[in-house]
């Protein structure tokens, strides 16, 4: 895994500390302290009115402690989808959202409409801000050797369960995300087949979480399956999915995007060590399936290669139960 400094994350989420966005880690003197000298600049020289607009449209606040859900994360993704600085495939982004998961709730068309603009608002804001680039790299620069460790850790436990076929991975730092949340991303013409982690910090669980996604998602129609016979139950408490705003009303698509995060929230806190604690962090949200996927982890020991029939295992021992 390599660690990565992206300048497009950098400037829009200058944009969206503009706007009043404070999910970052305000714990964090260093993060604090430029966030504040970015938000006050952003008044002081009065941002174009209609950019800051398209960053405030980011807020859908359909999610409770998350209001930039899911345009904010997007954005950042879209970025690195762009095929050069002028120009984005929006088809081909619309449907990475599609297989993730992450649906706007606002409508399609209209968030098409909102993202097409986004090479023009990047061109903006790095005017803008261009001049706190240095001072943000400098403190990121100064925490790389202490993140090297967890970069480390991550190593051996992937390397169980891919075997030689371990993933490349990146971390995009954003040092003004949530501290709990990572985005992942895998844009088509990058110049390597890499699998982009967007976080504030390395996690040795949440990297994982990112490389097993794609595996996870490979069996969907199998999950659909006993999800459309099944629903989520014994997987997930739906109630609070629903709350978070995983899973909407009788719509299959976020009922099986669950079902694939309870597997992958499962499977890389076991290979990452987690124990019972970082395990109970899930439940806790509505993730309550987690201990009983970890006792079918322990019987079959599964490897990459063979993930169907573990994925399978579990999906019959669920339906019996």
């Amino acid at each position: 895994m390599r660690i990565k400094n992206y300048p497009k994350i950098f400037y829009l989420t200058c944009g969206l500390l503009a706007d009043g966005d404070r999910r970052y880690d305000r714990s964090d003197t260093d993060v604090a302290a430029l966030a504040e000298k970015i938000h006050r600049a952003a008044q002081e020289v009065s941002l174009d009115a209609d950019v800051l607009q398209w960053f405030n449209l980011a807020k859908t606040a359909q999610v409770d402690g998350n209001p930039y859900w899911p345009r904010g994360h997007a954005m950042l993704i879209a970025a690195l989808y762009e095929e050069d600085s002028a120009r984005l495939d929006i088809d081909q982004f619309m449907e990475s959202l599609e297989k993730a998961g992450m649906t706007d709730p606002v409508g399609a068309k209209e968030f098409r409409e909102w993202i097409s603009r986004l090479p023009e608002i990047l061109t903006y804001t790095e005017s803008m801000f261009r001049g706190f680039w240095k001072e943000y790299c400098e403190i990121m620069f100064a925490r790389t050797n202490a993140w090297m460790a967890e970069v480390e850790a991550s190593r051996l436990p992937l390397k169980e369960f891919y075997g030689t076929r371990t993933p490349s991975l990146i971390l995009a730092a954003n040092l003004f995300a949530n501290p709990f949340v990572a985005d992942f991303v895998r844009p088509p013409n990058h110049e390597e087949e890499a699998l982009i982690v967007i976080a504030s910090k390395p996690d040795v669980e949440n990297m994982l979480q990112e490389a097993l996604r794609d595996k996870v998602a490979a069996h969907k129609k199998k999950i659909a399956a006993f999800c459309k016979t099944n629903g989520v139950a014994g997987f997930v408490d739906e109630e609070k999915m629903k709350d978070i705003g995983y899973i909407r009303e009788g719509d299959i698509t976020t009922m099986v995007h669950t079902m694939e995060d309870c597997f992958v929230r499962a499977l890389s806190t076991i290979l990452a060590g987690g124990g019972m604690g970082r395990m109970k962090s899930h439940i806790n949200i509505g993730f309550s399936g987690l201990p009983a996927i970890a006792e079918y982890y322990e019987e079959h020991r599964p490897k990459a290669i063979r993930l169907g029939e573990f994925i399978d295992a579990v999906l019959e021992g669920m339906a019996s139960s």
